[in-house]
């Protein structure tokens, strides 16, 4: 990156605006910034650093000029290589707001081309993003690569072991790799020691599992697999000897349930047959009811009808009379109108035609009036003429006399010319010695008055020394509070991070406690249930295996009867099988004469049968047993599984007072809240002082100014006292001089006030010239008035001849008005014709609209009569209507009453029922007759089933017991299938939770012994040394390579086994040196050389070279001769591709550079520092 073109504004001592043309400062690859020490140098380097990165790294604070507060900077810079070069330009605009923060107003990024500029980037964050991906360094490693301080590296060149260590842990940053990393592993270490501890945790779980164990268990499943199939076989015979008995026995008990329910109805049937009847004769009602319904509604109707009919006759009653009056009212008026009308017509005719003449009158009237005017006008303008001449006569005479007397004034005024210089010369003399006079006066009343404000500023100056001495006080006070504050600091956020740390610990292993607790008491629960679960099925257990063991025993008995039968008739049971020549199995006979008497085949069918009956009984129950067992089973491995659980969180649980971890935690929390209010308290605290610290800076800043002007200004005062008390003596001698002069002219003209005469002369004169002048005018004015005059008397005779014809009209229009107001007193007989026009024409009005209203209101009435009239018609023919249907409804109810068997319609009232009543009811005997049908129904077919067939209970119980017992042996046999998989399903799912487990456990143990390592590897910051050692040794070769293009090869850097430095000087035959044995100029360029290695260094983490750097301070304490040789060493190493750029204060070198920006301090009032760019 090489810089451009920097504007700066408002930032620091830099007030107005100041440009620093970089490229003609670069362009000779040398260059320095002078300035006196507060000048301003290095804000031109916290310029750029602001406008990149939009912060310095000396403070962040206080950095805005106190009086704009507002920071204006713009930095342009190329960068690339060759022909691919970039020319970007960065820009920010920071302003202070009403609270004394700083808010960016603008920043952006711009990129230029020869096409124009291009916006990349627009905002504070995203303008350092880009600058970030440009240039590929931080604000602090741009800093490091920049500017270079000297002092430092001479130092860092002498320092040995730990405080190298430590220095190039600072300036790399390197504490990422100690403490911070130390802490990381510790970190991650504990998370995976507690990570251990829960898997040993989860590991005891599984103590003494083995495969044998589960090999065992498979053994054993394997019998029972075999024995259930055998168990299997023998309930199937058993099944199919229940089964033979168990329909019988079913259809004996539904037969039974059936005759029971027949019983039941019988009961029922008087009160169902009562229903009957009552159903039948509700439903011959509701046949009725619509027929009384529609009399009773006709009758309704019909009375309301007569009822309306009577008020249609009485209202028609009223309205015929009320229409009566109304035709004899119209009547009369109508005959009014005819009689009054035409007279009103003629009188209005009248009263309209007086109007109109009268109108006339008043016309003519008007026009006399004007003539009148006219009249008097022309009188008066007559007058005034004559008053006109008569005063023109006299003005010409005044006029003639005043002529008169301005030629006699202008003889008595005339002054001598030769009096009139003499008078004019003293006057000169006159003027010039007032004025000198008034000169001097002037001067002491200004001596007078600055010497009263001399007074006034000392006594202001002393006041603000009182004050300042104030501020100084309040300030040290504020300094000293401010420091006592910093060392009684509480702690910081790293502290108050630690115990969030801690607390949060606390509180992550009381929220596992308490859940584990809670899962404890969950488990208590589930066991409960279990217990609860389980007790129902026992009982139900035992319940199904005694009536089991009763229906085996049945079984048993009945198995015992048919064998007894067997062999009792057995050899009936042989002789049946005998066949004629064939031999007998008993006695080998082969003619068979005495046949045994057979046996009854129907009792030994019917004990199989029950037998069968039985063993189905049984073969249920044991199914009903095997499934309960299963359930047992499973609820006794659920509770041995629950069991463990619970025997964990117990052990877990074990020793811990969770109230006691509470309170630890409540304290941990107050703790934590205590400290920080502590650490809240103390910043606000700390940034109200800083607030106040900075205000009353700058109140004192404001009064040390105040001070040194009003020094400033006593000092200027008394300068120009000085000045006005040298004038006031000149002035002195002046006026003595003018005296003198003044009196012997005054003496000479014998004048006591010269200037009193002269302007008498003056006025003389200037009375001489109006007075001509007037005269003038005089005569002029004369010629006027005789001009004038002629004019008037012509219009004086016009005026004459208008006056005649004024008053011959006047007498023409009075004879016109007379004749008028006859005409209007006969038509009107002395009455006012406007007043009775009105009443008139009123009356004419009243009669037409009361004659018109009684009209309306007559048609109306007679409307209204028709229309009650047309709705008594109505009523009638409807009340006809009504009888005529209320009749026929009559009629047709008792026929009605007839056909359903009632007397009248009181009768059929009594038995109406509500229609849901009825459904109900018939609802009720179909529910009844349906139900004894199917019961009959069924007991038939339970007979047809039957066909004969019976079992007795002795031998149903009997078989069923026989059921019971095998089912029960089926039901252990299964219960222990059940259990035995139950358990080799868990110690499978066990074995392999063991395997991922144990491999869990060697990843962790790895992991665990590798941060051991780490941990042992970072002890006592050995990392950090390493880093740091590599670093040093990069930079010693670096530096060496340096040290010997500056030196001409003489002088190299090595490092000895500690990371001292060592100097080895190849002119000598490779002698090495220590550090502290080299001159002066020697160190300067060896920490040059060092120094520019370290910004190498810190540059690699860029993206692009920085092809500048300064050299800041570090020349103060060089010799002429050292001075030569570092100049020397600097002009060698400055290129094409790198400006070195010195910061300084010392004179000497300003003429060792060929270009220097020169950067003058900040007086009060000039806009603060200014720079300048000079050429040696």
């Amino acid at each position: 990156m090489k810089p451009r073109l920097l504007k700066i504004s408002g930032l620091n001592s830099f007030e107005n605006q100041q440009i620093i043309e970089f490229n003609k400062l670069t362009e000779k690859g040398l260059f320095g910034i002078f300035g006196p020490t507060g000048s301003g140098k290095s804000t031109i380097l916290d310029a750029i650093t602001i406008a990149l990165y939009g912060k310095v790294t000396r403070s962040n604070k206080g950095f805005i000029n106190t009086i704009t507060k507002n920071l204006n900077v713009s930095y342009e810079f190329e960068i690339g290589v060759g022909k691919e070069r970039k020319i970007y330009l960065a820009e920010r605009n920071i302003k202070v707001n009403k609270n004394d923060r700083y808010n960016t107003k603008h920043a952006r990024l711009v990129e230029k081309n020869s096409e124009g500029e291009k916006i990349i980037a627009e905002g504070p964050t995203e303008l350092q993003n880009e600058i970030h991906k440009i240039i590929g360094l931080t604000v602090d490693d741009f800093t490091r690569s920049v500017v270079l301080p000297q002092g430092k590296f001479s130092e860092f060149l002498k320092l040995g072991g730990r405080e190298k260590r430590n220095m190039l842990e600072r300036i790399f940053a390197l504490e990422k790799y100690g403490q911070v990393l130390s802490e990381k592993i510790k970190k991650v270490r504990n998370v995976n020691l507690k990570e251990e501890n829960i898997l040993m945790g989860e590991l005891k779980k599984y103590e003494g599992l083995t495969e044998e164990e589960f090999k065992d268990k498979e053994n054993r499943l394997k019998d029972l697999l075999k024995k259930k199939e055998e168990l299997k076989i023998k309930k199937g015979e058993l099944d199919k000897s229940y089964e033979k008995y168990k329909e019988v026995w079913n259809l004996q008990l539904e037969f039974n349930e059936f005759k029971n329910k027949e019983l039941q109805l019988n009961e029922k049937l008087e009160c169902i047959n009562l229903k009957r009847k009552q159903l039948k004769k509700g439903q011959s009602a509701l046949k009725v009811k619509p027929f009384i319904d529609e009399v009773t509604k006709t009758s309704v109707s019909l009375n309301k009808n007569s009822e309306q009919l009577k008020d249609i006759q009485m209202n028609l009653r009223k309205v015929e009379e009320e229409l009566l009056i109304i035709e004899k009212k119209y009547n009369n008026s109508l005959k009014e109108k005819d009689d009054m009308i035409p007279k009103l017509i003629k009188e209005e005719s009248d009263f309209t035609r007086a109007i109109e003449i009268n109108n006339k009158i008043l016309i003519i009237e008007s026009e006399i009036k004007n003539l009148r005017e006219d009249y008097k006008n022309i009188r008066n303008e007559k007058n005034k003429i004559l008053e006109k001449i008569k005063l023109l006569v006299d003005n010409r005479e005044k006029i003639v006399k005043e002529i008169n007397h301005i030629e006699n004034k202008l003889k008595s005024i005339e002054v001598d010319s030769e009096y009139r210089e003499k008078l004019q010369y003293a006057l000169e003399k006159e003027n010039d010695y007032k004025n000198t006079l008034e000169k001097e006066r002037e001067l002491q009343k200004k001596i007078f008055e600055k010497q009263k404000k001399m007074k006034k500023t000392c006594k202001e100056y002393d006041e603000i020394l009182k004050i300042k001495n104030e501020h100084d006080y309040i300030v040290k006070k504020l300094e000293e509070e401010y420091k006592n504050l910093i060392e009684n600091n509480p702690g910081d956020n790293g502290l108050l991070l630690n115990k969030s740390e801690e607390l949060n610990d606390i509180t992550n292993i009381l929220e596992e406690l308490s859940k584990d607790n809670i899962r404890k008491i969950e488990i208590e629960e589930l066991l409960r249930e279990i217990y609860n679960k389980k007790g129902p099925l026992e009982k139900e257990i035992n319940l199904l295996k005694d009536t089991l063991l009763k229906n085996k025993d049945l079984l048993k008995n009945l198995e015992n009867e048919i064998e007894y039968i067997k062999q009792n008739n057995l050899a009936s049971l042989l002789s049946e099988k005998l066949v004629e020549g064939k031999p007998c199995p008993v006695c080998g006979s082969i003619n068979h004469t005495n046949i045994v008497i057979p046996v009854d085949k129907n009792a030994i069918k019917e004990a199989e049968k029950e037998k069968l009956n039985l063993q189905n009984i049984i073969e249920n129950l044991n199914d009903k047993l095997t499934k309960l067992s299963i359930k047992v089973v499973s609820l006794d491995k659920e509770e041995e599984h629950i069991k463990g659980e619970y025997v964990v969180l117990s052990e877990k649980l074990k020793g811990i007072d969770l109230e006691k971890l509470s309170k630890k935690k409540t304290e941990y929390q107050l703790e934590f809240l205590e400290l920080k209010e502590k650490i809240e308290k103390y910043n606000k605290r700390k940034d109200k002082l800083e607030i106040n610290l900075k205000t009353k800076k700058e109140e004192k800043n404001l009064v040390d100014m105040r001070e040194i002007r009003l020094a400033e200004n006593i000092k200027n005062e008394n300068l120009i006292l000085k000045e006005l008390n040298s004038e006031l003596e000149k002035e002195s001698k002046k006026l003595n001089k003018l005296t003198q002069e003044y009196m012997v002219v005054k003496k000479e003209i014998n004048v006591e006030n010269i200037q009193a005469k002269m302007k008498e002369i003056i006025s003389f004169e200037k009375e001489a010239e109006r007075i001509k002048d007037k005269e003038k005018e005089f005569r002029k004015h004369i010629e006027n008035i005789d001009i004038e005059k002629e004019k008037i008397l012509e219009k004086e005779k016009e005026l004459d001849i208008k006056i005649g014809r004024v008053k011959q009209s006047g007498t023409e229009k009075s004879i016109t008005i007379k004749e008028y107001k006859a005409e209007v007193k006969k038509l009107c007989n002395e009455k006012e014709p406007q007043e009775s026009l009105i009443i008139v024409t009123n009356k004419i009005k009243e009669i037409s609209e009361t004659n018109d209203k009684l009209k309306v209101k007559l048609e109306e009435e007679k409307k209204r009569k028709e229309i009650i009239y047309n709705e008594k018609l109505s009523l009638e023919k409807a009340e006809k209507i009504y009888k005529e249907r209320l009749k026929e409804e009559k009629n047709k109810l008792n026929i009605s009453l007839k056909e359903n068997g009632f007397n009248d319609a009181e009768e059929v009232k009594e038995y109406l029922i509500d229609e849901e009543v009825l459904l109900s009811i018939e609802i009720e005997i179909n529910v009844f007759d349906d139900e004894m049908k199917n019961i009959r129904n069924n007991l038939k077919r339970i007979q047809e089933k039957l066909n004969g067939n019976k079992i007795e209970s002795d031998k149903w119980e009997e078989l069923n017991k026989t059921k019971e017992e095998i089912e029960n042996i089926i039901t252990n046999n299964l219960k222990e299938v059940a259990t035995l998989q139950k358990i080799m399903e868990d110690l499978k799912k066990d074995l392999d939770n063991l395997k991922t487990l144990r491999i869990k456990e060697k990843k962790l143990q790895h992991k665990l012994s590798l941060l051991s390592d780490l941990t042992k590897l970072v002890e006592g910051n050995k990392f950090v040394e390493f880093v740091a050692m590599n670093q040093l040794k990069y930079i010693a070769r670096e530096a060496s390579r340096r040290l010997k293009e500056i030196t001409r090869d003489r002088y190299a850097l090595e490092i000895d086994l500690d990371g001292n430095f060592i100097i080895r000087d190849d002119f000598n035959g490779g002698e090495l040196r220590d550090a502290s044995t080299l001159s002066g100029g020697e160190t300067f360029l060896t920490s040059l050389s060092l120094a520019l290695s370290l910004s190498s260094q810190v540059q690699l983490k860029g993206s692009a070279p920085l092809e500048f750097f300064f050299l800041d301070e570090g020349f103060g304490t060089l010799d002429t001769d050292l001075l030569d040789v570092v100049m020397s060493s600097l002009e060698r190493l400055h290129s094409d591709r790198l400006s070195v750029g010195i910061i300084s204060h010392v004179e000497e070198l300003k003429n060792r550079v060929p270009v220097k920006l020169i950067v003058d301090a900040a007086s009060p009032g000039e806009g603060g520092s200014k720079v300048k760019l000079e050429y040696s």
